[in-house]
């Protein structure tokens, strides 16, 4: 080490170490920086600060003058054609040396001369230098392999989400011919305008050519995996989120569960998210099912997180899914059970035509229709020339059976001429002949056209309510107050003049059509006589009057959700004036632990005088204090309306999944793996995340390090 009254950065500073000789140069750079012990101590206040020597650890490019007793950085010193304190006037600020060091190492100045400085330290011999051009030029061509083969490797990933996206199977029927499966067509296909691309992908076929069913599947579970973790980021982000659970058997004889995770990310949007398909035939006891439940969520901290959990509504009656919301609440208490408020409604419908005798005849009539033009192409052929297309009807789901009834009561005329023509004509037999002259009957009789005037009205109502519970992302308070409208409106239909009206309409479509001719009936066990206006009025009030009952017991566990109502942006003016305290009181019994309450008030009483904030849904609420940047400032406000907007109100997200696990099964092999199964679900079902994903700039060098990290490749897929 040079003395203390010359060392070698004082020389520096008198001669510049560029004008120095290259023997000089040499011996500086040979020599390195100095680390002396500077005893320089600085008073701050009442502290005093004192040099420490762990900083030239901790900074490899600092060093000091015991000269100066000052720090500088060595390669700016010797190399910066710049002058600034670092590499000229010396550092001896030691209370903000941490924040001017960061700074510093961060520079383009600094970094510039760093490089510089190692590649003079590493200048040597001919035979050194000849080497690092060897590798050098080893290094591009490598890399420009790895460009070749993640360039082959991108278009095998698209190949794979555009089969799994439009769930084609990869393999197809055709894949022993020549032609081969739809994968191998694909690939053809896209390497067609890529000359060079194709050449150099067929020249390494023999080490990489992509067309394996184990390099497909790979792809398609790299791609889920990519998709999976933007949504474990997603969630770890939000505050809240709900569970919703589904059970069911697939075209194979395997017991599916479905989960779908609903949470609000940090932009204020509510997302429902595909988690996948877990296979629990082997067991399917409540605590076998908590441990699937478990192994999916666990990650989520659901034990903090969890505000709600939603089940299909029959497979909660089932006992095995109802034993598991009950120890889900165990670990997590805020937990709220929601029943799917769609299947409420299915079973409202359905109880209410099987609890009266009439309405039971009348929906196995109606049933009837669409299964009688189905049982030859004859009779089908016959209805599309006339009428048109009659929907079938689905048991186990009475909503969207209503599309029938207006179907049947829009086009009765066309559908008598069908039914006129098949009882005149020749060609039909007997028993078609019997059935058609039976739905003749039916189209001419009044009470069955009364019942399908009736329930015209009904379903009109219930249709709205039931379009409702069906989006994606509906929040539990649109459908609570959904609920609450139909009521009051099938309320309304017990006025008299509403049943007149159905009376007068089914006089009137009864009087436009010509009387058919007699036909010999038996008169069926369940048919009532015809007790004139009177007893069609009695009935019109039984079917209103059970389907009002269905509606208030089916959806009694509403009042536990009463918190709802502080949301009810239409109620903040009369909220302004009267705070109310029963739904917030609600809120604190059951999301109490998950608030600041005094602040939450405080900020109600904000918002609730607020104009921007009425008459908004929460939806609309949520991103608008996203973008007006108050999620700090109503930050209590903003996780509550978070909590609203994750709770669920149907399980229409599992319904859409099972679906769509019916319709990949159709078109994949027999024996496909349930992983790859679940790939190709997710990337089907969440085809909106996908294709945001698409757009990132780094979209393919994540799905590629996935599949690079998976096993020893046989190719380069890392630059060097």
């Amino acid at each position: 080490m040079a003395s203390v009254e010359s060392d070698i950065i004082s020389d520096l500073r008198r001669i510049s170490f560029t004008l120095r000789s290259h023997e000089e140069r040499g011996s500086i750079v040979k020599e390195g920086r100095l680390t002396p012990a500077l005893e320089i101590v600085k008073k701050d206040g009442r502290r005093t600060r004192q040099f420490q020597p762990s900083w030239y650890g901790v900074h490899k490019w600092l060093t000091g003058s015991a000269v100066t007793n000052k720090l500088y950085c060595w390669p700016c010193l010797l190399l910066s054609t710049k002058k600034h304190n670092w590499a000229n006037g010396g550092y001896c600020d030691w209370k903000n040396l941490s924040r001017s060091a960061f700074l510093h190492r961060s520079s383009h100045e600094h970094i510039k001369n760093e490089v510089s400085l190692k590649r003079i330290e590493h200048e040597g011999t001919p035979t050194v230098m000849l080497l690092r051009e060897q590798r050098r030029l080893a290094v591009l061509e490598h890399n420009e392999k790895v460009r070749k083969n993640r360039e082959v490797l991108k278009r095998l990933i698209d190949i794979s989400v555009v089969l799994s996206r439009q769930e084609v199977a990869f393999r197809g029927r055709r894949e022993a011919e020549e032609s081969g499966g739809h994968f191998i067509e694909l690939v053809s296909s896209f390497f067609r305008h890529d000359a060079e691309l194709k050449g150099y992908w067929q020249t390494n076929a023999s080490v990489f050519s992509g067309l394996s069913k184990t390099i497909q599947n790979e792809l398609i579970e790299c791609v889920a995996e990519e998709m999976a973790a933007y949504v474990d980021r997603e969630i770890e982000d939000c505050s809240f989120f709900a569970c919703e659970v589904d059970e069911t058997a697939a075209i194979s004889p395997l017991s599916q569960l479905s989960l779908v995770l609903r949470y609000v990310d940090r932009k204020g949007n509510t997302q429902e998210r595909f988690l996948g398909f877990k296979d629990v035939g082997a067991d399917r006891t409540a605590v076998a099912l908590k441990q699937v439940v478990d192994s999916e969520i666990s990650k989520y901290d659901y034990k903090r997180k969890l505000v709600s959990q939603s089940y299909d509504g029959a497979a909660v009656l089932a006992g095995e899914l109802g034993g598991l919301q009950t120890l889900v609440k165990n670990d997590a208490p805020q937990a709220l059970l929601v029943h799917c408020f769609a299947h409420r409604l299915n079973l409202i419908l359905q109880q209410g035509a099987q609890c009266i005798k009439q309405t039971r005849c009348f929906f196995a009539t109606l049933e009837g229709f669409p299964t009688f033009f189905t049982r030859s192409s004859k009779c089908t052929e016959l209805l599309h020339r006339i009428v048109g297309r009659i929907p079938s009807l689905c048991a186990a789901r009475w909503t969207p059976n209503s599309t029938v009834l207006h179907a049947i009561a829009s086009e009765r005329e066309k559908l008598c001429q069908v039914f006129q023509e098949i009882v005149d004509g020749s060609g039909w037999d007997g028993e078609c002949r019997r059935q058609a002259a039976g739905f003749l009957a039916k189209l001419n009789d009044f009470q069955f056209i009364f019942l399908l005037y009736c329930y015209r009205s009904i379903f009109s109502i219930t249709d709205v309510l039931c379009d409702v519970l069906q989006k994606n992302a509906a929040d539990v308070n649109d459908c609570n107050s959904q609920v609450h409208l139909t009521i009051t409106m099938i309320g309304d239909l017990r006025k008299e003049e509403h049943f007149k009206e159905v009376l007068k309409s089914a006089a009137t479509a009864l009087s436009d059509l010509p009387a058919p001719p007699k036909q010999p009936r038996v008169k069926l066990e369940d048919e009532p006589p015809a007790d004139g206006q009177n007893a069609h009025f009695l009935l019109y009030n039984d079917i209103i009057d059970n389907i009002l009952v269905q509606i208030l017991l089916r959806f009694a566990d509403i009042k536990a959700l009463q918190f709802l109502a502080l949301s009810d942006s239409s109620r903040f003016p009369a909220f302004s004036k009267q705070f109310p305290t029963d739904a917030f009181s609600s809120l604190a019994d059951s999301y109490g632990s998950c608030f600041d309450l005094d602040r939450l008030k405080s900020e109600f009483g904000v918002i609730f005088r607020d104009d921007q904030f009425q008459n908004r849904s929460v939806s609309d609420i949520l991103l608008l204090i996203n973008e007006t940047g108050l999620c700090e400032v109503l930050a209590e406000v903003y996780r509550f309306f978070c909590l609203i907007a994750t709770i669920p109100a149907t399980a229409v997200c599992e319904e859409r999944s099972f679906s769509c696990l019916e319709r990949i099964k159709a078109y994949l092999r027999s024996t496909v793996e349930q992983g790859h199964l679940r790939a190709r679900a997710t990337i089907s079902i969440e085809t909106k995340l996908l294709s945001f994903l698409e757009r990132q700039p780094d979209w393919y060098d994540n799905v590629i390090a996935r599949f690079a990290s998976k096993t020893e490749r046989r190719i380069d897929l890392s630059y060097k």
